[in-house]
């Protein structure tokens, strides 16, 4: 029992002390009395976190910074997990912001779906990801957790790692992983059934007029190699590219790769170039397959951030400012007056945004379950739901209880709507909209 014991507060002291370090690092700025607006002032002193960013900081284009970023949601057995909700507005401001749902899903999914047909649905995987409910197992996820015999959360990482390029030996690993009891053959067919059903089977045609003498037909990976070596040739002098053929997601992982393996890869939404480090015309070009389809997949979603901070700057002017982004989160800090008219500009942002996706692959259909956020939280402290208490060890009374802090709001895009009264837009801006 004592070692249990044991086990179960070093896991529960395993965030904060990852942890600890980078917050007694944060660069902090504190305000005097003098600098402070008469509105703002009160008991408490007041002052800010400057978080350390680096821009481009990965391979795939995105910021770095060691503690905002890489923070936790607040979990109910993590020490020090509720840190992200430590962080509050200033008084007569809050922080507006929202999660783009599912949004490598769906760049992944769009790239698939304009390549077969060019309208949204297209695709097995493209129809998953628009009409797919959680609620009711029709989620990608569920489907596939349905499919192997494990948990929805196992089939999420196993989903994520294959469409960035893990092969199935991968896969393998982690089901062994997630059940240490499974065999290693049972892991190796529930892989095989999974990347069967999902990317499909690698195939292989013959160029035309090669060998005359073969019945024109698909060969797998074995076939042709027997091909190859029963006429002295390589696989690049008989036969075409292989194609996956088969699976919910073959026409996405067809579309990435020839992306990833064109001499100069670039993004499909705003053509941002691979670094020349991993281009293509080199002796270990397979190598770096995995990552440079990874790539096209993360940059993309870089380009989406992109593309909403400039629209929500175009929208609404440099009055509101732009708090932090997480990946796929963004935070904007607006005066408490403003609050659902910047909560309207986000939903908008989001419409435009992925309307400028869809054109780039040459599609003209948007659906509404994607047009818009599901929700736009406005809160007064930087959680990822606005309802969320975030109690954990070392805030065993909640945010409510332990500091005062009231549940914020989650609006969708009616709700926007009609708290804005359809403006978009701060007083006295030259942009200003009614819907």
């Amino acid at each position: 029992m004592k070692t249990e014991r044991l086990i179960e507060i070093s896991r529960m002291l395993s965030y904060w002390r990852n942890n600890r370090e980078r917050v007694g690092n944060q660069l902090t700025v504190w305000l005097s009395k003098k600098d402070i607006p008469s509105f703002m002032a009160g008991d408490k002193e007041l002052g800010a976190i400057l978080p350390q960013v680096v821009v481009c900081g990965t391979l795939t284009r995105r910021a770095v910074e060691p503690t905002w970023m890489t923070a936790s949601n607040a979990l109910g057995e993590r020490v020090g997990s509720e840190l992200r909700a430590m962080i509050k507005a200033p008084p007569a401001y809050c922080l507006v912001g929202a999660d783009v749902d599912s949004q490598e899903l769906w760049i992944a999914s769009i790239i698939g779906d304009a390549y077969l047909n060019k309208q949204h649905g297209a695709t097995p995987f493209g129809w998953m990801t628009l009409s797919g409910q959680k609620s009711d197992g029709t989620d990608m996820h569920s489907v596939t957790a349905k499919a192997v015999g494990i948990s929805r959360n196992q089939a999420k990482v196993i989903n994520y790692a294959r469409i960035y390029g893990a092969g199935q030996p991968f896969a393998e690993h982690l089901l062994k992983q997630f059940n240490p009891g499974m065999s290693s053959t049972e892991a190796k067919q529930k892989a095989s059934k999974m990347f069967s059903m999902t990317k499909g089977k690698r195939l292989y045609m013959l160029k035309k007029d090669v060998l005359p003498d073969l019945k024109q037909r698909t060969y797998t990976k074995y076939g042709a190699k027997e091909v190859c070596s029963l006429y002295g040739k390589s696989a690049e002098d008989l036969f075409e590219k292989p194609k996956w053929v088969g699976g919910t997601e073959s026409a996405m992982f067809n579309r990435l790769e020839e992306i990833a393996s064109s001499p100069s890869p670039v993004t499909p939404f705003l053509k941002g170039r691979l670094s020349r480090a991993l281009e293509p015309g080199t002796d270990k070009d397979d190598k770096f397959i995995p990552t440079r389809v990874n790539w096209v997949v993360q940059s993309g979603a870089v380009d989406f951030l992109h593309l909403m901070l400039v629209c929500m700057r175009w929208l609404l002017g440099p009055e509101v400012r732009f708090c932090l982004s997480f990946h796929d989160e963004v935070r904007y800090l607006v005066p408490y007056s403003q609050r659902y008219q910047v909560a309207l500009a986000l939903h908008i942002t989001n419409l435009y945004t992925r309307a400028f996706c869809v054109s780039q692959l040459g599609m003209t259909d948007m659906p509404r379950s994607v047009a818009f956020f599901s929700s736009v939280e406005v809160d007064s402290v930087l959680r990822k739901e606005a309802d969320h208490d975030c109690k954990t060890p070392s805030n065993p009374f909640g945010l409510s209880k332990g500091y005062g802090v009231s549940p914020g709001e989650s609006l969708n895009i009616e709700e926007a709507v009609t708290k804005a009264r359809g403006i978009i837009g701060l007083p006295g801006f030259r942009r200003k909209k009614k819907l």
